[in-house]
C-alpha cells in the first residue's frame, strides 16, 4: 500500500512518445501536473541554448539523489525544458540522452536503453561518461557483462568516478569473483570521500556477502550515520527518512545473518538486533506520515478549489506532522478564511504560530 500511494504524485511517465528516431516534430505528452501551476501562464520557451544546460542540470539534481522518488515539480520541470529542445532544435543529438534519461526514471528500461545506445553512438555521446554509467545501471540487473562495458567506459571517461567503481564491483560480484568486487567497492567509498550513503551501504553489503560481519556492521553504521545526517539536513522530506529506513534494514540483516551463521552467537547481538528494530519501526512509522501527506496531497491536487473543509484541515495538519510548519500554517490560515468559526483549525494555528513569539523556543 505504501508503496502504491506514495507514487501517486510521483508518476514519471513522461514519454508514451514516439520514438525520436521516427518523429523528430512530435513532442511528447507533459508529465503528470503536481497540481500546483495549473493556473499559472505558460512561461516563454527556452532557446535550445538555454534549454539544454537546464535539462542536464535539474538531472544532476535527481543524480544526487538516487534511489529517491524524484520530487514532481522537478519532473515537471524537466519535461519542460525537453519540450523547449524539441521545438528549438528536434535533431538536438542531446534528445536522444534527455529521453533516455526519462524513460529511466519512469521504469521504461528498454526504451531507455534503446535511446542511450542511440545517443552513445553520436559525437557528443561517445564522450558523455553518465550515460554509459546509466546503461550500465539498466543493464546490470539481468546482463552483469554488458553493463561490465558501459560502467568500464564510464570509468575510461571519468577515472577514479565512485559509481562507475561500484557499478563494476556489482558486475564483479554478479559473476563470481567477490574478491574483486570486495576490492572495487572499498575504491568506489575511497573514491567518494566516504559522503554518500550508497557507496558505505553497498561496501557493508559486500561485506556482509562474504561474512566479514564485524566489518559489515561497522560500514553499516557509517551508512547509518551518513543517512542520520541526511535527515537533519534536509527536514520534511522523505527521501532521506527512506533512507535511512534501509540502513536499518541493512543492520538488521547482518546481525542477524550472524546470529545465524555463528556458533554460539555473542548474547548482545540479539539485544543490537532487537533494537535495530525498534528504531526501524519508529521510522517506518514516520514514512507512513509522509505516504498520508502523500495521498491527501493528492485529494487536494484533484480536487482544487472543491476541496472540502475536512480534507483541507486534515492535509493542513499531516503538513505539519511531518514538520512542514510554513505550509500548515498557510493552509490552516486558507481553512480559516473559508471557515471562521472552526475551533480545531484556529486550536493547531495557534500552536504552529507558538514557537514563533517571543519567549517560546519549542513547539
Amino acid at each position: 500500500m505504501r508503496t502504491r500511494m506514495k507514487r501517486l504524485t510521483v508518476i514519471a511517465c513522461f514519454l508514451a512518445a514516439p520514438s525520436i528516431a521516427r518523429s523528430q516534430t512530435t513532442e511528447p505528452p507533459a508529465v503528470p501536473s503536481s497540481g500546483t501551476t495549473a493556473t499559472t501562464p505558460p512561461e516563454p520557451r527556452k532557446s535550445a541554448d538555454e534549454a539544454l544546460p537546464a535539462a542536464r542540470e535539474l538531472l544532476d539534481r535527481l543524480d544526487a539523489h538516487p534511489g529517491e522518488d524524484p520530487q514532481p515539480a522537478v519532473l515537471d520541470e524537466l519535461n519542460k525544458r525537453i519540450l523547449d529542445l524539441q521545438s528549438a532544435d528536434p535533431a538536438n543529438p542531446w534528445l536522444t540522452y534527455l529521453y533516455g534519461r526519462a524513460y529511466a526514471f519512469s521504469h521504461r528500461n528498454g526504451d531507455a536503453i534503446d535511446q542511450l545506445r542511440r545517443f552513445v553512438e553520436t559525437r557528443d555521446g561517445r564522450n558523455e561518461w553518465k550515460a554509459f554509467r546509466v546503461l550500465g545501471d539498466l543493464f546490470v540487473g539481468e546482463f552483469p557483462r554488458l553493463a561490465k562495458a558501459n560502467y568500464e567506459r564510464a570509468a575510461e571517461l571519468n577515472p577514479n568516478e565512485p559509481s562507475a567503481l561500484a557499478g563494476l564491483s556489482i558486475c564483479a560480484n554478479k559473476t563470481g569473483d567477490r574478491d574483486e568486487a570486495l576490492r572495487l567497492a572499498r575504491r568506489a567509498v575511497e573514491a567518494d570521500g566516504r559522503r554518500a550513503v550508497r557507496f558505505v551501504h553497498h561496501l557493508a553489503r559486500t561485506l556482509a556477502s562474504m561474512k566479514q560481519w564485524d566489518e559489515a556492521e561497522r560500514e553499516a553504521l557509517s551508512a547509518l550515520h551518513l543517512a542520520e545526517e541526511g535527515v537533519r539536513g534536509q527536514p520534511g522530506v522523505r527521501g532521506p527518512l527512506q533512507t535511512m529506513a534501509t540502513q536499518y534494514d541493512l543492520l538488521i540483516d547482518i546481525v542477524g545473518g550472524r546470529i545465524g551463521e555463528t556458533a554460539g552467537a555473542i548474547a548482545d547481538d540479539y539485544v543490537r538486533v532487537s533494537d535495530y528494530m525498534a528504531r526501524r519501526a519508529d521510522v517506518a512509522a514516520q514514512l507512513a506520515k509522509y505516504d498520508r501527506l502523500i495521498l491527501l496531497q493528492h485529494g487536494m491536487d484533484t480536487t482544487g478549489a472543491d476541496a472540502s473543509a475536512r480534507l483541507r484541515e486534515s492535509y493542513a495538519a499531516a503538513l505539519a506532522d511531518v514538520g512542514r510548519n510554513d505550509d500548515a500554517v498557510a493552509q490552516f490560515e486558507k481553512l480559516l478564511s473559508l471557515e471562521p468559526d472552526n475551533a480545531a483549525a484556529k486550536e493547531r494555528l495557534a500552536k504552529l504560530r507558538a514557537p514563533l513569539e517571543p519567549g517560546n523556543l519549542t513547539p
